[in-house]
C-alpha cells in the first residue's frame, strides 16, 4: 500500500488491508521500506492471506500486524483488530468491517415469516453500500424483538413459543423489518368420512366424502387413498389449514354389478351395491303449459324404481340456455324429482324442457306469455250538454296480455274518484262499460277513467240555463206589483220568466235511464249522489 514511511511521519490511522501485492522482495503487506521509530503500526492491519507477501514490512525493522482471513472477516474481526473499531464508525459483517456511514440501504428477509414452535428458519440482513456494492450481516447484527418469542444466533430464528414478533435492524439511521408467525404444528385427522349413497346402477360413478380437520395452526396435508375390495379407485393430496377443516369428494365409475367394500383412508366406509341398469327407469317429465314471466316454476321428472333399496343416480336438466346436471335418490316405490326454472322475458316463446338420464331422454314444452295487462282503450262522451242533463259515459277496457286477469276500474268526475266495479278479462278481451252522469255544472265538466294503471280523460262542456233561477215558498205563489216585476205568475206561483231548479239531493230514479251496453256488465248499481268535488251527480248501472 505504502512503498515508504517517512522519518517524519509522527501518527498513523487504524486501518486494515486485504489487496494482493504485485512487488519485488522488498515488497510488504503494508509498506515497502519503514525505519522509522514512529508512528506506531500495530494498529495497522493486512491479510497474510490475500496479499500474496510474507511479510507487512518489505524492508526496515518495524512491523505491522498480520491476520488471515478468518480473523478479519465476521464478528472475529472486532476481537482481532481492536483498534479499527476505537473512536471510528466501523461496523462487523458478515464479510471485511465497513464504515457505517457508507451503508446506503438495508433489507432484512425470513426464509420462512410462519413456523412451528418447533422449528427454525433462517434470517438474511443485506447492507448495499455508497460504491454500489453489498455485503451482509447476518451474524453481526443487532436485532431488535418486538416480543422475546425467538432468539437469533448466526443467522438462525429459533421459537420458544408461539406468537408473532417483529425483527428490526437499524444501520446508519436506515431500519429494515420483518414479521415472524410462531405457531403450533400442523395436527390433521379425519373428522368425518362416508359413501354418498349405498346403491347405484352399473356403469355410473360412486362418489365417496373426507373431512379432515386441523387442529394445529400451521397449515398441514394429508393424502387419502380409496380402496374398493383392497383395490384402490382413487386418491387425493388434501391441504387443511391452520385451525381449519376441508372436505373432498372421491369419485370412481363402477362397471359391473355386484357388492363392494370401500375403504377410504384406515376408515371402511362399509358396502356398495351395484345394480343393473334397468332397475330404474325415466318414465315421464311434466312441466306447466303456459307461464308468465318474473318468477319460478316446477319441472318434474318421474323416476321408477324397481329395485328393493333407493338408489342414486345421475340426471341431466337442459332447457331454455342452461343446463343442470345432479345426482338423485330414487327410492324403492319411485320418485319425483322438481328443478326450479325461471320464467325469464321474452313472451310468446315456447320452452322445450328435456331431462336425460343414462341414454333415456324425455321433453315437454311451456310457453312463456305475456301476464294481463289492461288498457283503457276509449272513453266516449258527448262534446257538449245541457245543465242538468243525463250524460252516458262508455269506458272500453281492454286486457292486453295472454292470460286472464282482474282490475279494478275507477271514474273520476272533477277530481272526485270512486272505484265503480272490478272487471274481469280473458286474455286479449275488450269490454265496453257505462255509467250515467247528471250535469250539475256550468263549467266544464271532467271525466277519468283508471285500469290498471292505464287512464283516459274526457272533457264535456256544460250549456248553462239562460234564465234566472229562484225558488219561492207555497206561500208566495204569485208575483205582487210591489216586486216591481212585470212578469205573469203560473199555476204554481212560479214567474214565467223563471225555471225550476234541481233537486240534487233527491236522485232521480235509475229506472229512467235508458243507456244499455252489450259488451259487459257495467260500473255497477249505484244510487244518483251528489258528487260534491265537481259539482255534478252521477248515475252508474249495471247491465
Amino acid at each position: 500500500m505504502i512503498g515508504y514511511l517517512s522519518p517524519s511521519a509522527k501518527k498513523s490511522q487504524a486501518l486494515y488491508s486485504t489487496v494482493k501485492i504485485h512487488a519485488n522482495s522488498r515488497g510488504g503487506g503494508i509498506f515497502g521500506w519503514a525505519d522509522s521509530v514512529s508512528p506506531t503500526l500495530s494498529e495497522l492491519y493486512w491479510n497474510i492471506n490475500s496479499s500474496g507477501v510474507e511479510a507487512g514490512v518489505g524492508k526496515g525493522d518495524r512491523s505491522v500486524t498480520g491476520l488471515t482471513t478468518e480473523q478479519m472477516t465476521g464478528s472475529a474481526a472486532k476481537e482481532n483488530m481492536e483498534y479499527l473499531f476505537v473512536g471510528t464508525d466501523f461496523m462487523t459483517t458478515d464479510g471485511y468491517p465497513v464504515l457505517e456511514q457508507h451503508v446506503q440501504n438495508v433489507d432484512i428477509s425470513l426464509t420462512d415469516p410462519l413456523v412451528s414452535v418447533d422449528d427454525t428458519t433462517d434470517i438474511n440482513v443485506t447492507l448495499d453500500l455508497y460504491d454500489g456494492t453489498s455485503t451482509t450481516a447476518t451474524k453481526t447484527s443487532d436485532y431488535d424483538l418486538s416480543d422475546e418469542i425467538v432468539t437469533i444466533e448466526n443467522g438462525t430464528v429459533t421459537p420458544s413459543e408461539t406468537g408473532q414478533t417483529t425483527i428490526s435492524v437499524a444501520v446508519n439511521g436506515k431500519t429494515a423489518n420483518a414479521t415472524l408467525d410462531v405457531r403450533t404444528p400442523a395436527d390433521i385427522s379425519m373428522a368425518d368420512a362416508q359413501l354418498d349413497t349405498s346403491a347405484i346402477l352399473a356403469n355410473t360413478t360412486a362418489t365417496a366424502s373426507a373431512t379432515l380437520e386441523n387442529d394445529g395452526g400451521l397449515p398441514g396435508s394429508d393424502s387419502l387413498t380409496l380402496t374398493a375390495d383392497g383395490e384402490t379407485v382413487a386418491t387425493d393430496t388434501l391441504h387443511v389449514g391452520g385451525h381449519d377443516e376441508t372436505t373432498a369428494t372421491f369419485s370412481w365409475s363402477v362397471g359391473q354389478a355386484g357388492t363392494y367394500d370401500i375403504t377410504l383412508g384406515d376408515r371402511n366406509l362399509g358396502e356398495l351395491t351395484v345394480l343393473n341398469n334397468d332397475s330404474v327407469t325415466l318414465r315421464n317429465v311434466i312441466a306447466p303449459k303456459t307461464v308468465t314471466p318474473g318468477g319460478t316454476y316446477d319441472v318434474k321428472a318421474i323416476f321408477e324404481n324397481t329395485a328393493d333399496t333407493a338408489v342414486s343416480v345421475p340426471v341431466t336438466y337442459r332447457g331454455d340456455e342452461q343446463t343442470v346436471d345432479d345426482r338423485i335418490r330414487v327410492g324403492p316405490s319411485g320418485t319425483t324429482h322438481t328443478f326450479e326454472v325461471n320464467a325469464s322475458k321474452p313472451t310468446g316463446r315456447t320452452i322445450t324442457h328435456a331431462v336425460s338420464f343414462g341414454e333415456t331422454t324425455r321433453r315437454t314444452n311451456t310457453t312463456i306469455l305475456a301476464p294481463a295487462t289492461f288498457e283503457v282503450a276509449a272513453l266516449d262522451v258527448p262534446e257538449t250538454v245541457d245543465e242538468g242533463e243525463t250524460v252516458t259515459v262508455t269506458a272500453t277496457v281492454r286486457n292486453t296480455g295472454d292470460v286472464s286477469g282482474s282490475t279494478e276500474v275507477v271514474l273520476g268526475v272533477g277530481g272526485d274518484e270512486r272505484p265503480v266495479e272490478t272487471l274481469s278479462l280473458d286474455g286479449g278481451q275488450t269490454r265496453a262499460i257505462d255509467a250515467d252522469v247528471i250535469a250539475d255544472t256550468t263549467e266544464t265538466l271532467e271525466l277519468t277513467v283508471d285500469a290498471g294503471g292505464d287512464s283516459l280523460t274526457e272533457s264535456i262542456s256544460i250549456r248553462a240555463d239562460t234564465g234566472e233561477q229562484t225558488t219561492t215558498a207555497a206561500t208566495d205563489s204569485t208575483t205582487s206589483d210591489e216586486t216591481g216585476s212585470s212578469g205573469t205568475a203560473t199555476t204554481d206561483g212560479t214567474p214565467d220568466n223563471e225555471s225550476t231548479l234541481i233537486d240534487s239531493d233527491s236522485p232521480p230514479t235509475v229506472g229512467e235511464s235508458t243507456t244499455t251496453t252489450t259488451s259487459g256488465p257495467g260500473f255497477g248499481v249505484l244510487v244518483a249522489m251528489k258528487a260534491l268535488l265537481s259539482g255534478v251527480l252521477l248515475i252508474a248501472r249495471q247491465y
